[in-house]
């Protein structure tokens, strides 16, 4: 397999690249990267977790013109979740790219702070198909100098009823541009996009289990009314620190996160009935550890990319295999080991029996949880969130909030959690023995030379 300097990567990238300890290219990437810095129309069959991501990003990195300001690059995603996503992980391979500006829009974030943001245009800018129409028919966003075309989870886009949006946006771009296309399924609305869409394509494909060894498949044999008292048991006897729990409807998602919480367990839920704040708090909390379990609809099973994340639990089988491999993703990701539960009836097993690409590699019984159920779960997290009403547009960085709660509250470097800066937003993990403490003298003192106001993330 060749290193990443060998498929011509600029230094930049590469240094990047080191810094994040990625060692060797994906098969995915192995195949894109050389087509599309050849500037070839691409388009990719890649399952969640095969590095789709850098495969298209690196060679659209190495293709901008930073001393340009102007909309190079259009990546379209089907959700707020993946926009944010995308682009945190670009930023993180151009960090040592001088003058590069990436911009996520989309729903739920403020019109009038983007349209603000294109007096000065980043050049890639990542956005949901809704987003990208509403500032293309109030004329806010020009694509006239955009080069390059990436279409992530096509099969989603489509799924979701984009269609016209994105023809829309196509239609918007100049016809000499290179396209790239991904998606973890081939149906025939995918082609059809393709074959509409891109010019001579080359076609690359990852496996669904690239990566097999990384994750281990564990199924549970449950009836059907024990399901939830089986997953807190299950819960109680693991460390469950990065685990997100899938479930079909928000009513179940809600039912199951307060029965945990009342067992004493850090969770919270995410699914599309929820404000959009709210799911945001909830995505940021998990990330930086406060929140130590997640119950989840099949909204975050696309776009929930979170280093710490460990164990997925199937609580309900979704209706098809596609669904459950884009779950079972998350987990297992560049070189890192996952375990993979699945809470299954008999009924659920003939489902899985059918599935081609799914086998468990151990069976067990859910009595084995049962000695666990009478204690009560002490949470393991001593971590609570703060949230600062200031961030990257206030020119805050983590180093500037770190400076701020040792000088002014006192801690020390290694007592400091995980620290998240958005827009107008930072958070920042602390002991909650001492979070009163840190949010009075963060709230009294100053960051940077300047008051925010500091409040606690509930």
């Amino acid at each position: 397999m060749p290193s990443f300097k060998e498929l011509r990567l600029h230094p930049a990238l590469l240094q990047s690249l080191q810094e994040l300890k990625y060692r060797s290219p994906t098969p995915i990437q192995e195949s894109a990267i050389p087509l599309l810095l050849q500037y070839k129309d691409v388009a990719g069959q890649a399952e969640t977790g095969s590095g789709k991501t850098a495969a298209f990003g690196l060679p659209l990195l190495q293709s901008i013109d930073p001393a340009l300001q102007q909309v190079q690059a259009l990546v379209i995603v089907p959700t707020r979740e993946l926009a944010v996503q995308v682009r945190q992980e670009l930023k993180l391979y151009g960090k040592h790219i001088q003058g590069l500006k990436i911009s996520a829009f989309y729903g739920g974030h403020a019109f009038s702070q983007e349209r603000a943001s294109l007096a000065h245009p980043p050049q890639i800018l990542v956005g949901t198909p809704g987003r990208l129409t509403d500032h293309l028919n109030r004329k806010t966003l020009d694509l006239h100098n955009t080069a390059h075309l990436v279409l992530d989870e096509a099969d989603k886009l489509l799924e979701m009823g984009f269609e016209e949006e994105l023809d829309q946006v196509i239609h918007a771009l100049p016809t000499q541009r290179q396209t790239v296309l991904f998606s973890a399924t081939m149906p025939d609305n995918v082609k059809r996009l393709i074959a509409n869409s891109l010019k001579d394509p080359h076609f690359v494909k990852a496996s669904a289990t690239a990566n097999p060894d990384q994750i281990k498949m564990i199924g549970i044999k449950v009836e059907h009314t024990d399901r939830s008292a089986v997953v807190t048991r299950l819960l109680q006897s693991i460390n469950h620190a990065g685990t997100v729990v899938f479930a079909n409807t928000r009513v179940t998602a809600n039912e199951l996160t307060t029965q945990l919480q009342e067992e004493g367990l850090s969770a919270k839920a995410l699914h599309g009935g929820m404000e959009q704040p709210d799911r945001d708090k909830a995505m940021t909390l998990f990330r930086n550890g406060t929140t130590q379990i997640l119950i989840a609809t099949d909204l975050a099973a696309r776009g929930l990319d979170i280093a710490a994340l460990k164990t997925i639990i199937h609580y309900e089988l979704p209706d098809d295999e596609a669904s459950y491999q884009h779950r079972s993703g998350r987990t297992g990701r560049a070189g890192k080991s996952g375990v993979v539960y699945t809470l299954a009836t008999s009924r659920d097993e003939n489902k899985l029996d059918s599935w081609e690409q799914v086998r468990m590699d151990e069976w067990i019984s859910a009595s084995s949880f049962r000695a666990k159920a009478a204690s009560k779960t002490v949470q393991a997290n001593a971590f609570v969130t703060l949230h600062i009403n200031g961030g990257r547009k206030d020119k805050l960085s983590p180093r500037d909030v770190v400076g701020a709660v040792i000088a002014e509250a006192g801690l020390k470097a290694d007592q400091i959690g995980k620290i998240e800066i958005q827009d107008r937003s930072s958070f920042v993990a602390v002991p909650e023995a001492v979070s009163q403490h840190v949010l009075i003298k963060l709230s009294e003192g100053k960051i940077k030379g300047r008051k925010y106001k500091v409040h606690l993330v509930k």
